[in-house]
C-alpha cells in the first residue's frame, strides 16, 4: 500500500493543469473505483466531474476520503481534515449523506459524525445561498449533533502512536525564485502595491529567502475589487500563469427573519509554469485590523505599513514592523518548526462564523483529542475562547456560537 504524504513534489504536481485526456482517463479510472467502494453512482460522478474539470487536487483529496471511509485502515492520501462537501450541492449532498450514513456502523463514532455533520453544514450554507433565511429546524439539529459529537471527543483515549516526523525541505527554490521574479514581472510592485506575508515573509526575515519546507508563495494585496478583478484579468493573459481559482470568505450573519451568507473577496489561486502555486490573500480593513482568509480561515493583524525588501534577488513589499507583524502570525517565530498547523500555530487565527467552520474545527479537535493531546489542547482552548465553544459546570463542551 501507497501512502501519499504532502510534500512540494505532490503539490506541485495536483496544481498543474493537465490534458483533457489526462483528465479524461483518471476520471474513468475514479468513476469505476468510487463505484466499487461506494455503490454509490452518485458518489462516483462527483469524483469524476473533479478529475474531468482539472480540480485535481480535490478530486485525489475526495477519492482519497471515499477510499478511508469505504475501506477503514486503507490509507493512500493523509489528510484528516478535508471539507468532501466542497463543491457538491443537490443530488450531490444526497448522495453523500446516504454513503456517510451506509459507513456509520463501521468506523470509529468521532469519524462517522464529524461526517455527518460536514453534510449537515452543507445542506445549511446551500439553503441560505439560495436566499432562504429560516433554518432554524436544521440549526436545530445541527447544534444536537454537534454536542453528541463533543461528548465523543472529551471522553476520547488518546492514541499512544508518536507524532509524525517533520518532512524534509523539499521545497524547489530555484522554482520559486523564478515565480516570483515572473509575478513582479507582470505585476509591477508599484504599481500594484503587493507584498510578502505569512510563511514567504517569515523565510524572507528569519532565513534570508524562501524556506526549505514551505509549500507556496503567500503574498497579500488590499482590497478593491476592481483591482483585483483587473489583477485576474492581467494575470490571466499571461502564459506563465494560471489563476485555479478566486475563492471567497464565507461567514453566516444574522439578519431580519434568520441568517444570511456573507461573501468577501478572499484569494485569487495563481499557479506558475513550473507548478509553483502562488496564494494572492486580499487583505480587507476594519478600524484597527487587517484580516485575510479562505473560506474556512480568518487570520487577524494589527494594521501595518509596507517597506521593501529584497527576496532572493527579487524587489518586494512587506510589513514594516517584522517583529510584530511575525508574533502576531507565528508567537515564537525565531524558533524553525518543520512541521506547521495553520489551526493551532496562528495566534492570530479567528474562527469564521459559519456553520462549515463549526464542522471543520470539530472534526480537527475530534482528530487531535486521539492523535495529539497538545494541539487538542491547544485547539480547544481557542475554541472556548472564541466562544465558539463553551465548558459547562460540569466540564462537558457545548456548541455555543456559531454566528
Amino acid at each position: 500500500m501507497v501512502t501519499l504524504e504532502k510534500s512540494y513534489g505532490l503539490l506541485n504536481f495536483l496544481n498543474r493543469s493537465h490534458s483533457p485526456v489526462f483528465r479524461q482517463g483518471l476520471g474513468a479510472a475514479a468513476w469505476t473505483g468510487t463505484l466499487a467502494v461506494t455503490g454509490r453512482r452518485g458518489v462516483a460522478g462527483l469524483v469524476r466531474r473533479h478529475f474531468v474539470t482539472d480540480e485535481t487536487k480535490d478530486a485525489f483529496r475526495l477519492a482519497g476520503w471515499v477510499l478511508r471511509r469505504g475501506w477503514p485502515g486503507v490509507e493512500t492520501v493523509v489528510d484528516d481534515f478535508y471539507d468532501f462537501t466542497a463543491g457538491a450541492e443537490g443530488d450531490d449532498l444526497d448522495a453523500l449523506s446516504r454513503f456517510v450514513d451506509q459507513r456509520r456502523h463501521a468506523l470509529p463514532e468521532h469519524l462517522w459524525r464529524s461526517d455527518d455533520l460536514f453534510v449537515r453544514a452543507a445542506r445549511i450554507h446551500e439553503l441560505l445561498d439560495a436566499g432562504e433565511r429560516d433554518v432554524a429546524d436544521l440549526e436545530a439539529v445541527f447544534r444536537e449533533r454537534a454536542d453528541a459529537l463533543l461528548d465523543v471527543i472529551t471522553s476520547a483515549t488518546p492514541s499512544s502512536t508518536p507524532a509524525p516526523a517533520g518532512r524534509e525541505g523539499d521545497f524547489s527554490l530555484a522554482d520559486a525564485r523564478t515565480a516570483l521574479a515572473d509575478l513582479a514581472d507582470v505585476l509591477p510592485v508599484e504599481e500594484w502595491g503587493w507584498y510578502v506575508i505569512s510563511g514567504t515573509f517569515l523565510g524572507l526575515v528569519r532565513e534570508g529567502g524562501f524556506l526549505a519546507h514551505d509549500y507556496d508563495i503567500d503574498v497579500g494585496i488590499d482590497f478593491d475589487a476592481e483591482r483585483v478583478e483587473r489583477l485576474v484579468r492581467v494575470v490571466g493573459a499571461d502564459r506563465r500563469f494560471v489563476v485555479k481559482k478566486v475563492d471567497d470568505a464565507q461567514s453566516v450573519v444574522e439578519v431580519p427573519g434568520g441568517y444570511a451568507m456573507r461573501r468577501d473577496l478572499a484569494l485569487v489561486k495563481l499557479i506558475h509554469e513550473s507548478g509553483i502555486n502562488v496564494d494572492v490573500f486580499v487583505h480587507h480593513r476594519e478600524g484597527d485590523v487587517l484580516w485575510h482568509g479562505s473560506s474556512i480561515h480568518r487570520w487577524q493583524n494589527s494594521v501595518f505599513d509596507l517597506a521593501p525588501y529584497d527576496l532572493e534577488g527579487t524587489a518586494v513589499l512587506g510589513p514594516a514592523d517584522a517583529d510584530r507583524y511575525l508574533t502576531e502570525n507565528y508567537g515564537d517565530w525565531r524558533t524553525p518548526v518543520t512541521e506547521f498547523n495553520c489551526t493551532t500555530g496562528t495566534p492570530n487565527l479567528v474562527v469564521t462564523r459559519s456553520f462549515r467552520s463549526v464542522a471543520l474545527f470539530l472534526t480537527r479537535l475530534a482528530h487531535f483529542a486521539v492523535r495529539d493531546r497538545k494541539e487538542y489542547e491547544k485547539l480547544r482552548a481557542t475554541l472556548v475562547g472564541s466562544g465558539v465553544l463553551r465548558e459547562d459546570p460540569d466540564g462537558r463542551l457545548r456548541l455555543d456560537r456559531i454566528v
